[in-house]
């Protein structure tokens, strides 16, 4: 399964490089067919308006959201780096602002309407492949090493919800995340934190963890990348979220802060108390 994909340096979340090829679609179309009408660059320009005031809405409801935990740090609310959007607030934002832009011109909303519809017909399968191919996927075991190089094989389907975090020392989002994780490891007992170094030595992990004060339960290792790569994880950090019976119900790529992982944590936390009901 591919939760991600890695372009040269950089890496993507499979469902942001699809969103991106239908953008960028649905203005390459758009452009096509208003390429002789006067009102081209209004038609273009409305889909920038609409695409970053969907941006801002899906942040802010996000942040509203999460109040109760950005409420202690106010300032990360506009770190956008945590991934943090409400993506259904987002769409019906910036649809919103199309709608109203396009009343100017009569011919311009057949127009969106025909492009849409062309992107959603050409992308949209492969919106759903990827989500039967990475979603509800059970994983009952993954293998990994320990301090001293010896294979392990880990159990996910304990009862108990799984986060599965794979980094480095090398990665800056891993390092500036690595404290938050660690409190969330020390604080939350009803959910099972896993650390899975990529492609360093055990000695050098714990240099690393010693200097910075940071003590991880759970730490293991994937020397050459392949259970990263097994599980579709090709970008650090890469956290993968399991319920219970060890279904990968949810991933994120990218930098996490305590609003975005308590968005993830609390549907886990929901069913785990819904099944020991």
């Amino acid at each position: 399964m591919f939760m991600s994909i890695s372009i040269g340096p950089i890496a993507l979340t499979v469902d942001s490089l699809l969103t991106i090829v239908s953008v960028i679609s649905l203005w390459l179309l758009t452009a096509f067919f208003t390429r002789k009408a006067s009102y081209k660059s209004f038609a273009t320009d409305t889909l920038f308006y609409s695409l970053f005031t969907g941006l801002f809405a899906a942040r802010v409801a996000f942040v509203i959201a999460m109040w109760e935990v950005y409420q202690h740090d106010w300032l990360s609310a506009i770190d956008i780096r945590d991934g943090g959007f409400n993506q259904s607030i987002g769409w019906f934002a910036g649809v919103c602002i199309m709608l109203f832009r396009s009343k100017k011109y009569s011919q311009l909303f057949s127009i969106y309407i025909k492009s849409a519809a062309i992107t959603a017909v050409a992308v949209f399968p492969f919106f759903v492949f990827n989500s039967m191919l990475s979603n509800q996927r059970t994983i009952e075991t993954i293998n990994v090493y320990n301090a001293d190089g010896t294979p392990i094989e880990l159990v996910l389907n304990n009862n108990k919800p799984t986060v599965i975090n794979f980094w480095a020392s090398w990665c800056r989002p891993c390092r500036r995340e690595m404290p938050m994780l660690e409190y969330a490891q020390k604080n939350d007992v009803n959910i099972e934190y896993i650390f899975v170094n990529q492609g360093e030595a055990p000695s050098k992990v714990r240099q690393f963890l010693g200097k910075q004060k940071i003590d991880l339960k759970n730490t293991y290792f994937d020397f050459t990348g392949s259970t990263a790569k097994e599980l579709g994880a090709f970008g650090l950090p890469t956290t993968l979220f399991f319920n219970a019976g060890g279904k990968l119900v949810d991933s994120h790529m990218g930098e996490l802060s305590e609003a975005s992982l308590q968005y993830y944590l609390d549907p886990l936390r929901k069913k785990a108390i819904n099944s020991s009901d």
